[in-house]
């Protein structure tokens, strides 16, 4: 039997994820000006550069974090029986999920149905009123069609259906076996991009993304089965240590599908349109380049990361909460800042410094308070202990170095 590892904290898996969560401020400020639609847009919209950055950051963006929550539920799981395990998950992301989509969500669905002016609206229905009037229709389903919405909360309900079944796999005797296949050869762990390409090129034909749950099957497989790989590798540390010995190789070959993926992309899509070819193998080398990726930065933030970086670590504790409020704020400021039209680049800065420094402390605010600390996902406390005073210590302690 594999020996199994139960570290209390993995540093670089907080890293990354820590690295990932802050990222989605520049991502979803680009939503702002980018060529899809949105629930909020600049009046100029679109320009290349926010399609580019978008195509950039989403290459392995979500996937990572769903991969790196396999690992987590695996590590949780080592601890904890099934029935406390899924309370633990009910209350990090279902009841944040249920208080969000009242208290987050509906200001971005009532913005974007005042302006009625704004290009590229995902949903482009009208209302006349204040907020309030329009929470009493808020509770129409579903958007696009209506106005209940989970938007950016969607991560949180995918992510608890995906851990339901890992409290039945156990030990699963099938998957150390081909853990000990794997161990013998690294390069094998290169194999399941393969399954994901399978699942893109079988599945997204027919289901595009939606991110209802009910009907967005292709997602499913792809983000369950990043979920299940990601427990896998949790539960055979010696697998996963053995991406450390490919890490180079992985990094030379997600450059390279990355830089062919953006040259086989058209540049209204944000790409440079340099090499015709069809949308099939487009995709293909899409999905290569991700689990190449995936790779590459589990490889090296196992080695880069193993120590502590002090201001992601203060970041850690309230990952969660960030998460919850970033959107929101960048969909208000794009409301607030219609009238901003010229200066782009400048107004994307400004939004994405704004809405970095109000969701941090947004999100220490919740810290402080036992009840918003249940509402934002964070383990309850009848007496918290405020994050500010640890993490101005390691702030402070990192500044004196300088």
């Amino acid at each position: 039997m594999i020996a199994l590892s139960s570290p209390p904290r993995r540093n670089d898996v907080d890293t990354l994820r820590a690295v990932v969560v802050l990222l989605l401020v520049p991502f979803h400020t680009a939503r702002l000006f980018d060529a899809e639609v949105w629930h909020m847009k600049d009046m100029n919209a679109p320009y290349w550069a926010a399609d580019f950055l978008i195509r950039s950051l989403n290459v392995a963006q979500m996937s990572l974090l769903f991969l790196l929550a396999g690992m987590s539920a695996a590590w949780a799981l080592e601890r904890r029986s099934r029935v406390p395990f899924l309370k633990e998950r009910f209350a990090r992301l279902i009841v944040p999920l249920l208080i969000g989509t009242m208290v987050l969500v509906a200001p971005q669905v009532w913005v974007e149905r005042i302006t009625p002016d704004v290009p590229l609206r995902m949903s482009p229905i009208d209302h006349e009123g204040g907020l309030w009037p329009f929470m009493t229709t808020y509770f129409r389903c579903c958007y696009p069609e209506a106005n209940f919405s989970w938007h950016h909360l969607w991560f949180l309900p995918y992510l608890f259906t995906y851990c339901l079944p890992l409290v039945f796999l156990g030990n699963a005797a099938v998957a150390q076996r081909l853990a000990r296949w794997m161990n013998k050869a690294p390069w094998r762990l290169f194999l399941p991009g393969l399954i994901l390409i399978g699942i893109e090129a079988a599945l997204r034909p027919s289901f595009p993304s939606t991110h209802n749950l009910v009907w967005d099957w292709a997602n499913h497989a792809h983000y369950g089965f990043l979920v299940l790989f990601g427990w896998w590798l949790g539960r055979n540390p010696d697998v996963e240590a053995s991406i450390c010995d490919i890490r180079q190789i992985a990094l030379f070959l997600a450059a390279g599908l990355v830089a062919l993926w953006f040259a086989t992309l058209p540049v209204d899509a944000g790409g440079f349109g340099m090499i015709e070819t069809s949308h099939t193998i487009r995709h293909m080398i899409r999905f290569a380049a991700e689990w190449c990726l995936l790779l590459t930065l589990l490889g090296y933030g196992r080695i880069l990361f193993s120590r502590p970086i002090p201001i992601l670590k203060a970041f850690v504790p309230i990952a969660l909460p960030f998460y919850l409020f970033h959107q929101t704020i960048i969909v208000l400021l794009g409301w607030l800042w219609l009238d901003w039209t010229g200066m782009p680049l400048l107004k994307a800065t400004a939004a994405a410094v704004l809405t970095t420094i109000l969701s941090i402390l947004l999100a220490w605010g919740a810290a402080h308070s036992s009840v918003t600390r249940l509402a934002t996902g964070l383990p309850f406390r009848r007496k918290p202990r405020f994050p500010l005073r640890s993490t101005e210590a390691i702030c402070i302690r990192w500044l004196a170095r300088w």
